[in-house]
């Protein structure tokens, strides 16, 4: 039998031993393997995931090359195994910062337009999201700045500042014209919601009827597909959930201030997650502490589940955050990206039971984000760093992503 007539069967089962470089490789071969691997999603091929990291490049946003990172272990330390570079893609990523990242997908944004794309680089496929100018008014002064008018308060801001200022992370549903995507937005961090096919951005959820905190932010948003529900944490823990359009909001914990929140030493960033059904707050604390060699360092990383409502008594009841210190096999990945998990049976080249970080500051500005790349081990309190700080800026911040075919 020729190599080209391999049964389909067999090549799924091969498919699902190899890396997403070696499947792309084995397109290659033949005709007939591109045509089987062009129609993977339907045939049902699965290749191993494989977590990489979007790298920095020295010439910022101005490149037509990607290059990631891709992970392995040796000697039970976290270290960088390959390189991995997409060139000639300038028309998806030239003046582009990476502001997320989905199962295979990057989520793009431009400054001029500030046009939301998500970009796959393995297939170079691209879907449009309504621009996030249908969300502000502005206003242009004579300095260059722009002035928003929102919540009733005035900000200026320096118009080029605009996109890394004023939006922190988008997040989707799914990677296709159906998905619905979730933006954190403003100097007040509130959230809106789009589909591609939309003309506009809807505001979503807001804090009022569940806060009266004035400082509180919403941090973080986790998209569970098994019920198709978003969920949103602050940085004070409060949890909203709410459905893809944005309806049916339920308050799903109350706010719990952290005492160590943003102090002159210390910052700290919520993330939050979903493990075999279980609700996950991800605490992770960051020293700020001026005139330091580097702008910030992950310190320590906290994770704690949700106990959803305990009877204290026949008049009242209350919900709880319980200390989280076994995830068993898997391991997340936090940053500017969705997070995520990986079971480490399945993705070999990572630690289990672990929290990888990436890049990631309340203040998103270049300047403002030096290299924060590591991983916390929950089995024994201990950070690696898997690249070392160094003082130079880091932009466009690192991010997870797990390359696909999709």
């Amino acid at each position: 039998m020729a190599w080209c007539d391999l049964p389909i069967d067999l090549l799924c089962f091969i498919s699902s031993h190899l890396s997403i470089v070696d499947l792309v490789r084995l397109s290659v071969v033949c005709t007939s393997w591109n045509f089987t691997l062009a129609n993977y999603a339907l045939i049902g091929f699965q290749c191993r995931p494989s977590p990489w990291l979007l790298l920095s490049n020295d010439i910022e946003e101005d490149s037509d090359t990607l290059t990631f990172c891709e992970l392995t272990i040796e000697e039970e330390e976290a270290v960088i195994s390959f390189h991995r570079h997409f060139s000639s893609i300038g028309s998806h990523t030239y003046g582009r910062r990476y502001f997320g990242s989905n199962d295979g997908w990057l989520v793009t944004l431009d400054k001029i337009d500030l046009q939301p794309r998500l970009f796959n680089p393995v297939t170079k496929a691209e879907i449009s999201l309504p621009s996030l100018f249908t969300l502000i008014e502005l206003q242009y002064s004579p300095d260059g700045s722009t002035r928003i008018l929102g919540n009733e308060t005035l900000f200026d801001i320096m118009t080029e500042n605009l996109r890394d200022i004023y939006f922190h992370k988008i997040i989707v549903s799914s990677n296709d014209s159906y998905g619905t995507a979730v933006v954190i937005y403003g100097i007040k961090k509130e959230l809106a919601l789009a589909k591609s096919e939309a003309l506009t951005w809807v505001l979503g959820p807001q804090l009022s009827p569940y806060s009266t905190e004035d400082t509180e932010q919403f941090e973080d948003v986790y998209y569970h597909d098994e019920n198709q529900l978003f969920y949103a944490i602050t940085n004070f823990s409060l949890v909203l959930s709410f459905d893809l359009n944005g309806q049916n909001v339920e308050l799903i914990s109350p706010n719990m201030p952290n005492s160590c929140y943003r102090t002159r030493h210390f910052d700290c960033m919520y993330y939050i997650a979903f493990l075999s059904g279980t609700l996950l707050k991800i605490e992770r604390v960051i020293d700020i502490t001026p005139n330091s060699p580097y702008n910030t360092t992950t310190m320590a990383i906290f994770v704690s589940k949700f106990v959803p409502v305990v009877v204290a008594s026949s008049s009242s009841s209350y919900s709880q955050w319980m200390s989280v210190n076994d995830m068993g096999e898997y391991s997340f990945f936090v940053g500017c990206n969705q997070t995520f998990s990986l079971h480490h049976k399945v993705a070999t080249g990572i630690k289990p039971n672990c929290i990888y970080f990436s890049d990631h500051s309340s203040n998103m500005l270049p300047g403002f984000v030096d290299c924060d790349v590591g991983l916390f081990d929950l089995y024994n309190d201990r950070i690696q760093y898997i690249l070392p700080p160094y003082s130079r800026t880091n932009w466009p911040p690192s991010i997870w992503f797990t390359p696909s075919l999709s």
